[in-house]
């Protein structure tokens, strides 16, 4: 009988690329939002801290020049923290697309998978039958002679 030759064996090997790309990408993706967030904690680390200090300024010896400058350091970061927030909010669109993309790719490799599969089990039984009418024939030449 003849070697198994699977007939989707280049469509196979394009969709397993194309899957491998697309989780680089998704993981690419996973890491560039995560660091987005950590910025965005940095952010509201900081704007905290200043609140303190302004709170600790006011409390004890009031220095105009020290209030305003804390005042526009805290509005920077403000402003600060509204773009780490939607770049938060964009990388987690972006992170979420690139794993929808990944999942899609993995169920066509899951498909073309699966045809394999359904095509090496069909071998493998003719296989099975061309074999076991071989054995029947030997058998039966055995017995032939024997007889």
């Amino acid at each position: 009988m003849k070697k198994f030759r699977f007939p989707l064996h280049s469509v196979a090997t394009q969709r397993k690329l194309r899957e491998s790309d697309r989780r680089e990408r998704f993981a690419a993706a996973v890491h560039a939002y995560v660091a987005s967030e950590e910025a965005l904690a940095r952010i509201n680390t900081r704007i905290v801290e200043l609140e303190e200090i302004i709170a600790a300024e006011r409390c004890g010896l009031f220095r105009p020049a020290a209030q305003i400058a804390f005042m526009q350091a805290l509005s920077e970061e403000i402003a600060l923290k509204t773009q780490a927030s939607e770049l938060v909010a964009q990388r987690r669109t972006e992170m979420d697309r690139a794993r929808e993309s990944w999942i899609e790719s993995r169920r066509d490799v899951r498909l073309i998978e699966t045809l394999e599969a359904k095509a090496r089990t069909t071998y493998r039984q003719a296989y099975e039958r061309e074999e076991q009418a071989l054995l029947d024939d030997r058998t039966n030449a055995l017995v032939a002679r024997a007889s």
